[in-house]
């Protein structure tokens, strides 16, 4: 059976395609074709070649020095640089740098492709695999590659190609002067889809308006979506500690999305005590007392009774702590004790036992932390420590 896997663009973000593939793999899957752009490419090339540890290595061993030739200073500058608005002051100036060949020198990457990419291994492989990249003629051409579309012996130079930001100091190859393959399909699924796929897992590094437009032009696919939780950062940072978060959130996303941990913004072993039925019983069973002080707190003047709780409390309370209306009360009662982990600054990026999560929270609950009051800024505190406090009685 073909199953598929795309990688979109998206520079050092593409730490985070590390974690999810490993993730894929521990869930037992295998893959015959791979489609990426830029990073994407970059990454797949290595999968491809079955060469994960090496690809692992690189991301977290390898600085910024063996990616881009520039001082401290300029990367300390242009590290956390995005293609969006808001950067787009210091985009354009290096846009107009590397237009007169002034860009940020990426020869240290061609260098380690050199060291780590096989194409020998590549082409041999069974898995196809398509590469994404554009180049300019007055207009930009989109150009998506299949392995056996490359001449033999410049497999590294179209993945070069693929992976050439506007901001890099960009080479002519065979007479054209070739751009990042985000210009062309910066999440590549047609290239499988072409190839008969119908089953793909689509790993993103942005979660954009664009890309979920052109995500949506594939609903006749069996599409599994893979989206960072929360943002990656810039598209140089380079920084250990950052590339390890975002491997973790890779594999943490990926594992959530299979649903095999738990959690809203939080990351807990899945435990099957806590599911539906049980986080409804727990909510809608708070004390008439609880009930009584939330309706104080929230203004609600009612009939302090269960009607009263499930129509008008809990709508107004996922309004205060800022839960996703459509959430199940499953989501809502794990949204209750991962407030009490945002309060404390707990690191999101981690696995958890959602049972010692619980235990701490009721451990530090008592009477003078529920004190009733209107101060609008205590109030998200005082609710929570109020439900936690009736769920532990």
């Amino acid at each position: 059976m073909k199953k598929g896997l795309v990688l979109e663009g998206g520079g050092t973000k593409g730490a985070y395609q590390i974690g999810a593939y490993r993730a894929l793999t521990d869930l037992g899957m295998q893959f015959t074709g791979i489609a990426g752009t830029s990073i994407g490419a970059l990454n797949g090339a290595l999968i491809v070649q079955g060469d994960f540890d090496a690809m692992e290595d690189i991301w977290v061993n390898y600085d910024y020095k063996s990616f881009m030739n520039i001082d401290e200073d300029t990367y300390e500058r242009y590290k956390n640089l995005e293609m969006k608005v808001r950067s787009f002051h210091d985009v354009v100036e290096l846009m107009n740098k590397a237009r007169k060949n002034q860009g940020i020198d990426i020869s240290p990457l061609r260098k380690l492709l050199e060291e780590k990419i096989d194409e020998e291994k590549i082409r041999k492989s069974k898995i196809d695999f398509g590469i994404t990249t554009a180049y300019w003629d007055g207009k930009i051409f989109p150009k998506l590659l299949y392995t056996e579309d490359i001449p033999e012996g410049r497999l590294i130079d179209y993945l070069i190609a693929s992976s050439s930001l506007p901001i890099f100091q960009l080479d002519k190859l065979d007479d054209k002067l070739y751009l990042d393959g985000m210009f062309s399909d910066n999440i590549p699924i047609n290239m499988l889809a072409q190839k008969g796929y119908d089953d793909i897992v689509v790993i993103r590094l942005v979660d954009d308006f664009l890309g979920k437009m052109i995500i949506n032009r594939y609903q006749d696919l069996n599409l599994k979506v893979i989206v960072p939780s929360q943002c990656l950062g810039g598209s140089l940072n380079k920084d250990k500690d950052h590339i390890e978060s975002n491997i973790r959130l890779g594999y943490l996303d990926t594992m959530k999305a299979y649903k095999r941990y738990d959690g809203v913004n939080y990351f807990f072993n899945l435990d099957c005590k806590y599911n539906e039925d049980y986080c409804f019983n727990k909510i809608c069973n708070l004390s008439k007392d609880t009930i009584n002080d939330l309706c104080y707190l929230l203004n609600i003047k009612k009939d302090i009774n269960r009607r009263t709780l499930m129509e008008n409390v809990i709508p107004k309370i996922i309004e205060v702590l800022d839960i996703d209306k459509n959430s199940s009360y499953k989501d809502i009662f794990y949204s209750i004790y991962e407030r009490k982990l945002e309060e404390n600054n707990i690191n999101r990026v981690e696995l958890y036992d959602f049972n010692k999560v619980i235990q701490i929270c009721n451990k530090q609950m008592n009477d003078d932390k529920l004190l009733v009051t209107h101060s609008t800024s205590k109030l998200a505190k005082i609710i929570t420590n109020l439900i936690i406090y009736d769920f532990n009685k």
